[in-house]
Formats: structure tokens, C-alpha cells, sequence
């Protein structure tokens, strides 16, 4: 189990692609469009099994067609993350039998610039407090994993998360199989250090934290 990827939001694609081009060693590769959910990404390696998704809206798509908490995002910042490496049917299992009420194996994909398909299948809880402190978990079943073609940008350091029930979020973490620090603090987050040649970078979520993954 590991970090599989970092989602952070920029309405701007453009914009989010400048501002990592002017922070990380290497600058992004375009990924593509996201059909009916009105984004596009650009992707940047940090290992040959971790990335980072820089989101954005696409112009191409109606704006009607982002989810609503999308739309609400001011500014830039870390929106999600995943976790890779896990049989997702085994998860959702042990979810299930500790009472935990989380999403079907729901399949997506999406064409690549060089019209090959990327697929994958995703998992992630509902009806928990945490929102986005808590990760989805993600397949890429036969596909090449992203972060193997992008080009890499760094590395990821640390994953801190914060919230004022620590110990609660510790709990729920164990039962996923996560080995992740929770520290307690008044304000909620995940904060990521990625490490590049020109210096260490700090990525911190949306304040407030989003909702997370619902399906």
C-alpha cells in the first residue's frame, strides 16, 4: 500500500502548469480530458508508482458539468489523494465488515493524447466526517501505470495529516491499512512535502477540506 497520486486543483490548467513548472525539476505532461466531469489533467512522476495530477477545468466541457463542490473551489491547492498497491475487493470487504459504509468498485478511464485507453477502478467511503483526510484507493488494473510515462518532476518526502479528532482518524486509518501519522490540531489538512532539485515544496489542501470521494 502507498501513495498512488496527488490530485491538486486549479481552475486554470494553465496556470497550475506554470506554477509547477516554476517548482518542480521537469515541467508536466497534458493527460487528457476527464469526459462528463469537466476537467483535463497534467501529470508529473515522483516515483515510478506515485505522481502528482495537476486538475483543471476544460474549456471544451459545459461547466454544468463539474461536480458542485468543484465549481466552489477558490484558488489552487491539494483537492485529493490516492492510495495504490491494494486488492480493492479486499478492502472493501474489511470496510464493510467493521461497519463502514463505502462506494461499489466503480470503473473509469480515459484516452490518452496518444489514443491509447487508461482505465482504472476506484474505491472510497461515504458517510464519515473526514472528507478528503481520508484517501480514495485506485487500481489502474492493466493499464501503465501514469507515473511511469510522465516526466519526473521530484519526489514525494513527507504526508502529514491534521485534524482535531486524531485519534478517531488513527482508528479509521487502521482499518484501512493505513500507515499514515494523524496529528491533532484545530485546523484540518493534509500537507505533502515533495523534494526537487530546487528545493523542498509544500502542498496543502483546501481550507475548509473538501468532501472527498462519493460515488
Amino acid at each position: 500500500m502507498r501513495v498512488d497520486h496527488l490530485v491538486w486543483y486549479c481552475a486554470d490548467l494553465a496556470e497550475g502548469e506554470r506554477y509547477f513548472a516554476e517548482r518542480m525539476d521537469r515541467g508536466s505532461v497534458y493527460g487528457g480530458v476527464h469526459p462528463g466531469e469537466g476537467t483535463a489533467n497534467r501529470l508529473l512522476s515522483l516515483s515510478d508508482a506515485t505522481y502528482l495530477e495537476i486538475l483543471g477545468r476544460d474549456p471544451a466541457q459545459a461547466e454544468a458539468s463539474l461536480a458542485p463542490e468543484v465549481r466552489g473551489l477558490a484558488g489552487h491547492g491539494l483537492y485529493h489523494w490516492a492510495i495504490g498497491g491494494v486488492d480493492l475487493s479486499e478492502l472493501r470487504q474489511r470496510a464493510s465488515d467493521a461497519g463502514l459504509a463505502g462506494s461499489d468498485l466503480v470503473t473509469g478511464g480515459r484516452t490518452l493524447p496518444d489514443g491509447r485507453w487508461l482505465g482504472w477502478k476506484c474505491f472510497g467511503l461515504h458517510n464519515h466526517r473526514f472528507g478528503a483526510l481520508v484517501p480514495f484507493f485506485i487500481d489502474w488494473m492493466d493499464s501503465e501505470h501514469p507515473a511511469k510515462t510522465a516526466p519526473r518532476g521530484g519526489c514525494l518526502a513527507t504526508v502529514e495529516v491534521f485534524s482535531p479528532q486524531a485519534e478517531i482518524l488513527h482508528d479509521l486509518y487502521g482499518i484501512l491499512g493505513l500507515n499514515v501519522t494523524v496529528t491533532k490540531a484545530a485546523v484540518p489538512g493534509v500537507s505533502i512535502t515533495l523534494e526537487t532539485r530546487k528545493g523542498r515544496h509544500v502542498l496543502r489542501m483546501f481550507d475548509p477540506v473538501p468532501k472527498g470521494y462519493v460515488i
